[in-house]
């Protein structure tokens, strides 16, 4: 029989020489060729941020995670490679960042502002706890899991009240009006962080966001046009966004 073609020829073979970026020939692109993509692009000023965002558009077909760490974004004047990021941050803060693994859905955001604890994350139903002791930017999704009300029925109504009026993913003040006598009250406020929201929902099969947030502390983007070829590790390309 036939040697098989190559794995780009493979994934290739179907693609409209419509879609094909100019300058570019069928030999050029990836086997991921727009199975990753550039969702848009941002330079940012002097005043704020840019941004690159990365998706996953198999989302639904079931295909494999594509590991997109060491792929390059080239824009006319420099470039970023797309780093790691810790993909399950453990309440220890010691997590080490590894490559990223983007399935169906998945979108990661690069920043060139600088990450606030000098690691990128996936996002996780916890992951506000972190903002209010660290202040990103941009800041971090607060969307914590909502205080089950029927916990709270053994405290104090003075108790009941302040653990209501907190608000999502913010940390108790060190010394809450609560009764001093409320001790089952102090002991569930002394869990309202991001380790006890870790503890209490890590096993979820929601837990994990789709949505990664990286911060590459460099701008190498034009502020007013540009154009980002988006190359995966064998230099093929997979996307290219202009603006």
């Amino acid at each position: 029989p036939p040697p098989p073609p190559p794995p780009a020829a493979q994934a290739t073979s179907s693609i409209s020489p419509y879609e094909i970026p100019k300058g570019y020939t069928l030999k050029d692109l990836s086997p991921y060729f727009h199975k990753i993509r550039m969702g848009s692009v941002s330079a940012g000023s002097a005043y704020y941020y840019g941004t690159v965002s990365l998706y996953d558009s198999s989302y639904g077909s079931g295909s494999a995670p594509i590991n997109v760490s060491g792929w390059l974004l080239q824009a006319r004047q420099g470039s970023q490679i797309v780093p790691q990021a810790v993909d399950i941050y453990d309440p220890s803060g010691l997590t080490a960042e590894s490559d990223i693994f983007m399935k169906g859905g998945d979108y990661l955001y690069i920043y060139t502002s600088q990450s606030a604890i000098g690691k990128n994350l996936r996002m996780n139903k916890c992951i506000g706890y972190l903002e209010y002791s660290n202040h990103f930017t941009p800041q971090l999704p607060i969307n914590c899991p909502y205080v089950d009300r029927s916990e709270l029925s053994g405290f104090t109504g003075q108790c009941q009240n302040y653990i209501l009026s907190i608000g999502s993913c913010r940390l108790p003040n060190p010394n809450p009006p609560v009764p001093e006598y409320d001790y089952g009250c102090k002991a569930y406020l002394n869990n309202l962080n991001y380790k006890g929201c870790f503890t209490k929902y890590r096993s979820d099969a929601d837990f994990l966001g789709h949505e990664i947030r990286a911060w590459s502390g460099s701008r190498f983007l034009d502020e007013l046009h540009d154009k980002v070829v988006l190359f995966d590790r064998n230099h093929l390309v997979v996307d290219v966004y202009s603006y």
